[in-house]
């Protein structure tokens, strides 16, 4: 038997918001869009009836206008604007606002990486000091003090304090079968010689005065320095620079939260020792707490309108920045990767790198 057909109505969805915000969201936001607004961040055209998605659309706009596209073409990861620095289960959000006497006075920019990207720069350095003997160390000076700005960097100094660390447990005949040793015997001559001596303003210096005779070299030059440029008077905006005005509670989930997840990871070439010594720690990061974000900057919302104007203008420059030189940086990795690549044809070598990241977080192989 076949029954009668049933009626059924549609519902017409036209109109209809797809987010629900409830007022601990709006009041915030309220606030902050109005500051973004005065500033020229947001637009009157971005409002649609909710304070959060005047605020969205405002922040979208500006990554795109500082390059965020070109940036993330290499970084992996997310640069947010929210209520808390600590991850909240839904349970725990709703006892905080239930708790609560009135809207928040904070937000706080934060930023993060998913994964590490590979920067196996071994390649490079040979290149460049074909060009001059002191070019390798001043490149690898300003590249790193300025990836640091905006990131925890992983790279040989890590790899020995990781070796160090698990040698002090090892016989003589585990020692021989290790990774551990390669770490010291492995960093290249031009960066041994000059790593202790040559500082950033010097290695600066030297980019800006020498002329290197290839097109690779100079382009690899000119991005660093524009890199630099718009790096220019920002420091790294680490978690633990915040105090309990800042974040009540920070000092405690500091001690109990781990170290940032690294934003890359340079190499001398692909599954040398510093990798090795990378992967075991990846195996174990954020086992023991929750991993700090590589950049928080927190926003006074109780505040006279001129001071959060200034402290919206100094956060929003600071995310400028970031996204501008990580974009110049992107474009650094890419010339990077392809003279490594180059160097590996010469050399009838295979990439190491597999076809999907693994738990390193190492960088996509375009097959």
């Amino acid at each position: 038997m076949i029954g009668l057909p049933l009626d059924v109505t549609f519902p017409r969805l036209k109109g209809i918001r797809w987010r629900y915000c409830t007022t601990w969201d709006e009041g915030p936001a309220a606030v902050l869009g109005m500051s973004m607004l005065r500033l020229g961040i947001c637009r009157p055209n971005d409002w649609s009836g909710s304070a959060v998605d005047f605020v969205e659309r405002g922040f979208r706009r500006f990554c795109s206008r500082n390059r965020a596209a070109e940036a993330k073409r290499v970084w992996v990861g997310d640069l947010r604007i929210t209520d808390s620095l600590f991850e909240l289960t839904e349970q725990e959000r709703n006892q905080v606002e239930a708790g609560r006497e009135g809207m928040t006075g904070h937000l706080y920019l934060v930023g993060d990486y998913e994964a590490a990207a590979s920067i196996p720069i071994g390649a490079t350095l040979a290149r460049l000091e074909t060009e001059n003997d002191l070019l390798p160390a001043a490149f690898y000076q300003v590249l790193t003090a300025n990836l640091y700005k905006w990131m925890r960097v992983y790279d040989y100094l890590d790899g020995q304090e990781h070796a160090e660390m698990w040698m002090e447990d090892l016989n003589d005949e585990e020692l021989g079968a290790s990774d551990y040793r390669k770490v010291d015997l492995e960093i290249p001559a031009c960066i041994k010689r000059h790593a202790k001596t040559l500082k950033y303003g010097r290695a600066r210096n030297l980019l800006q005065e020498i002329t290197p005779h290839t097109s690779a070299a100079r382009e690899l030059v000119r991005r660093l320095l524009e890199m630099d440029e718009h790096g220019q008077g920002h420091e790294h905006a680490w978690p633990g620079q915040l105090n309990e005005k800042d974040v009540p509670g920070i000092d405690d989930w500091l001690m109990d939260a781990e170290n940032s997840r690294p934003g890359c990871l340079i190499t001398w070439y692909e599954n040398d020792a510093i990798n090795a010594c990378f992967d075991e720690e990846a195996q174990h990061m954020g086992e023991n707490g929750p991993c700090q974000p590589n950049v928080a900057l927190p926003i006074h919302l109780d505040v006279p309108m001129k001071r959060l104007d200034e402290e919206v203008r100094r956060v929003f420059d600071h995310a400028g920045a970031m996204l501008r030189s990580l974009a110049s940086a992107a474009k650094i990795v890419e010339l990077i990767r392809d003279l490594y690549d180059e160097y590996l044809r010469e050399h009838r070598l295979e990439s190491g790198l597999p076809a999907e990241p693994g738990p390193a977080g190492l960088r996509e192989e375009q097959l």
